[in-house]
């Protein structure tokens, strides 16, 4: 007896989608998280109603007064902010997140399905859905839950194109990579992960993936050079992003000096912040690589820490493990992985706080439902719910009981 016992063999993508996503709405209200309490919500909050004004999209920092800042910040989520406050205001914003948390919980169940396993689409399911920093995400006014929307929405469109051999879904999915990348660019990782799944499952359809994406891309860049005569691909920020990670995350130091030099403009910060980063990268490569050893492990997952919480998460880790161990799991986990390795390429090298990690954490939950789908066949159903229980006891257990944290 295994879990396919519980479930049937096939996942009702649709029907899920939408209870979940009620769900979503209902439980990210409910539990009342203040939305503003980082500092980068207002700076959303702040381009969302410039945009709705009519100015576009613009903003003022307030370390960094008088002075108008057009690409500082990627738009995307900015867009997006700008949509719910047109419907409702913030508490519209976050009952949308809300709903997209649970849309995401369910792809991502869609994707474990597509990948060639049903009882690990319900299992991949359910344990998104209870995935603890998803909902506090969803209940902020941050970039956190949209963009890994994008994303699991993005690699399941490719999972469709691939396996209808439609063209058109891979054009949905460049427009949703694009759109993650306006978001975050760090999602040209994901990107580069899909374009090449295509190139290796279905050939035909990367030529319009990419294109597609170019197309809903383009206007951007090209507003920069009208706006601020220079070209600007992504945001004017990556030098400041690239600087921090040189000094283990100051950020807040960089923006005093930004605020004390503002007739650099924020081109000119870019600039600046580049070069230091570059110069202090030559003159002591081994604090780079000792950083950039932290911050690998910091993306590898919450190895320290002593909330409760953090249970979860371990638990998937270890169930991601087990799945590696069995090798006709392993062939369906290359996507998830791929994505996920793709991502840390980016963040590892430069800048990396934990909630930059929480985008791609779904690619865990994919490959510990194979884990725990895989174990239940070997095993049975009654074993694998035991050593679930026992797992996630220890994973909880265990760094309070050695004072780690």
């Amino acid at each position: 007896m295994d879990l396919r016992s519980f479930a049937r063999r096939e996942y009702p993508l649709g029907w899920v989608a939408l209870a979940a996503a009620v769900v979503g709405v209902v439980v990210t209200l409910a539990l009342r998280i203040d939305p503003m309490q980082n500092p980068d919500s207002l700076a959303f909050e702040a381009m969302a109603r410039s945009l709705l004004s009519g100015h576009g999209l613009r903003y003022r920092e307030a370390l960094v007064p008088g002075l108008d800042l057009y690409a500082f910040r990627a738009p995307g989520y900015a867009v997006f902010v700008a949509l719910g406050l047109a419907l409702g205001g913030i508490g519209a914003v976050i009952a949308l997140q809300g709903a997209l948390n649970g849309l995401a919980a369910a792809l991502v169940g869609g994707i474990a399905r597509d990948l060639g396993a049903p009882p690990a689409a319900w299992i991949a399911f359910a344990l998104r859905l209870i995935w603890p920093t998803a909902w506090s995400y969803s209940g902020q006014l941050l970039t956190e839950t949209f963009y890994e929307f994008l994303t699991v929405l993005a690699t399941w469109l490719v999972l469709r194109s691939i396996g209808r051999r439609q063209v058109a879904w891979s054009m949905l999915a460049g427009a949703s990579t694009t759109i993650a990348i306006l978001c975050r660019p760090v999602g040209l990782g994901l990107a580069a992960a899909l374009g090449a799944w295509l190139l290796l499952k279905y050939r035909r359809a990367l030529a319009p993936f990419v294109l597609t994406a170019l197309v809903v891309w383009a206007p951007w860049p090209i507003r920069n050079a009208r706006v601020l005569h220079a070209f600007v691909p992504l945001t004017s920020s990556g030098g400041g992003a690239s600087w921090a990670g040189t000094t283990d995350g100051e950020v807040r130091s960089a923006y005093i000096w930004m605020g004390a030099h503002v007739e650099l403009g924020e081109i000119g910060f870019d600039r600046h912040f580049y070069a230091l980063a570059h110069e202090r990268m030559a003159r002591d490569p081994g604090h780079m690589v000792r950083g950039a050893l932290g911050r690998a492990l910091v993306y590898l997952g919450p190895i320290r820490g002593r909330s409760p919480w953090l249970c979860i998460h371990r638990f998937a880790m270890l169930a991601a493990l087990a799945a590696l161990g069995f090798a006709a799991v392993r062939p369906a986990l290359a996507l998830p992985g791929l994505v996920w390795a793709a991502h840390g390429a980016l963040l590892v090298p430069t800048l990396l706080f934990d909630r930059y990690r929480f985008p791609t954490e779904w690619c865990v939950v994919v490959a510990a439902a194979f884990g725990v789908a895989a174990v239940s066949r070997r095993f049975g159903v009654g074993r694998t719910l035991l050593l679930c229980a026992l797992v996630l006891v220890l994973c909880a257990a265990g760094p309070l009981a050695l004072g780690r944290g």
